[in-house]
């Protein structure tokens, strides 16, 4: 069982492998709880040693034949994507030829690629702002990383023990078929679906031993059974479809794979990357992403995903987290901050159409360059941009001519102090992001619109007058939330 240690959902990353497959099937994230101690005692010795009869031969046939498949060839080009029920989902891409194998996997947050090439293996980190890659030497820390890549490939050995176990899980009764096949179509593709059922309660703890799992293992603690379907082509066995349904902390969950691409005997070809990095690099990159996703962790479970994700997606200037926004105002104001932060104007195009120029608008004002304006298809709101920004140019050069040529003659005496207001009445929120708390007079105040992490803090303040200022009011839930927030 494999660990993937860059996504930390809840607390324990484990892999489970699946009884029938020919890849892991899903990440299943979560804690440890036991089951009830008769679950491995004697109830589980009767049924055991009971077993079940042989299921029908044409599920048999499908069952073993979509686990045999990939023996059949020496050379392929694999592709599925994974969806879990938490709503992570990845994309994985395997290939393999006569002296190379490939894997790539990509999800929300970034990419890993393994390029191994006889004992040469070398692993690449990838964001939508950069990529590193570098040599994994036999004492390289990223050693753990890479096998769990490299376990995604099909492998003879691999594979006939997979089979094997689950020859001996059917004789112990663990594995209980469905005695019906119904035909499906998924995306387009016809399959003949079966459905089994994994109970690992049925199984003596010899038995557990004697098909190499530990009886203390994530993946009999977890949960007590494990559902699965295989969808596969009866002439060929290719998998179309897999699924499996488990309780995760009295929870359903589910994971559902779907087979994208199959090319048997035609690997892809591959550019092995050159200009390596030192790893010492990969570690400090690697931080970065580990913490990207323990945020995007948080988004999963969060009561509001989208504000959650835009958040993550301004922090970390990755536009690929904006995709997974429904709401599509959120998702309007996270292509545009994440532009406005890296200075990509070219992300204006992802913006609803009624929020293009709005965009481009305020390129124009951060870097006050008239050229963004032009970029702006109405006439009236082009010339309103080039005239707000020339405007604000021309009095910054005024100001600064003032300040160069100094001020001479007596010093007027200063004005008396006026206050913004003397009621809460007199204040109201305003800016792009409701971050401002401003008199009346300045309600129509135009700002930019970036969305910073602390004005989540706002939902726990109100507006109000202050000691003669609009400002937020200082309570002791917002100021922690201020902290937390750094």
């Amino acid at each position: 069982m494999d660990k993937n240690f860059l996504y930390p959902i809840l607390s324990i990353v484990l892999v489970i492998l699946l009884a029938g497959a020919i890849y892991y099937l899903a990440d299943v994230f979560g804690g440890t709880g036991t089951h009830e101690g008769e679950h491995h005692g004697e109830e589980g010795e009767e049924h055991g040693e009971e077993g079940q009869e042989d299921p029908p031969e044409e599920i048999e046939a499908l069952f073993f034949g979509s686990m045999e498949k990939p023996l059949q060839h020496d050379t392929y080009t694999y592709a599925y994507e994974e969806t879990a029920s938490n709503g992570y989902t990845n994309t994985v891409f395997l290939t393999e030829g006569d002296n190379y194998s490939y894997v790539k996997k990509r999800d929300a947050i970034f990419t890993r690629e393994l390029f191994i090439r006889g004992e040469e293996k070398i692993l690449c980190l990838e964001t939508v702002n950069r990529r590193v890659c570098t040599n994994v030497g036999q004492n390289s820390t990223f050693n753990p990383y890479t096998y769990a890549l490299s376990s995604l490939l099909f492998d003879e050995g691999k594979i006939n023990a997979n089979m094997e176990k689950n020859e001996m899980f059917i004789e112990y009764g663990a594995i209980t078929f469905d005695p019906n096949i119904h035909e499906k179509i998924y995306d387009g593709r016809n399959c003949t679906e079966i459905k089994y059922t994994l109970d690992y309660s049925k199984l003596t703890l010899e038995q557990l031993h004697s098909v190499g799992i530990d009886p203390e293992s994530p993946q009999v603690l977890l949960s007590k059974e494990y559902n699965f379907t295989v969808c596969a082509k009866p002439d060929n066995y290719e998998v179309v479809r897999r699924s499996l349904d488990y309780m995760n902390f009295g929870e359903p969950a589910s994971t559902v794979s779907l087979t994208t691409q199959i090319a048997w005997d035609e690997p892809t070809q591959v550019e092995f990357p050159e200009g390596l990095d030192e790893e010492m690099e990969m570690e400090d990159f690697y931080f970065m992403l580990k913490k990207s996703q323990e945020h995007y962790a948080e988004c999963l479970v969060s009561d509001d995903f989208d504000s959650c994700i835009r958040a993550e997606a301004i922090w970390s200037q990755n536009e690929r987290l904006c995709e997974l926004i429904s709401n599509q105002t959120v998702k309007d104001t996270c292509y545009l901050n994440v532009a406005l932060e890296k200075g990509t104007p070219g992300l204006c195009t992802e913006v609803s159409a009624e929020l293009l120029s709005t965009c481009y608008m305020e390129f124009a004002w951060k870097y006050m360059d008239t050229t963004y304006c032009m970029q702006i298809e109405d006439q009236d709101e082009m010339q309103e941009c080039i005239d707000l920004v020339t405007q604000a140019n021309q009095t910054a050069a005024n100001q600064t001519a003032e300040e160069d040529e100094g001020e001479t003659g007596e010093e007027e005496p200063p004005p008396e102090e006026e206050t913004e207001c003397q009621y809460d009445s007199d204040c109201i929120v305003a800016g792009c992001s409701s971050q401002l708390c401003v008199p009346l007079s300045m309600a129509d105040v135009v700002t930019t619109c970036e969305y910073l992490p602390e004005y989540d803090c706002l939902q726990y303040t109100i507006c109000g007058c202050h000691e003669g200022a609009c400002g937020w009011e200082e309570n002791q839930e917002y100021l922690n939330c201020m902290e937390e927030k750094g």
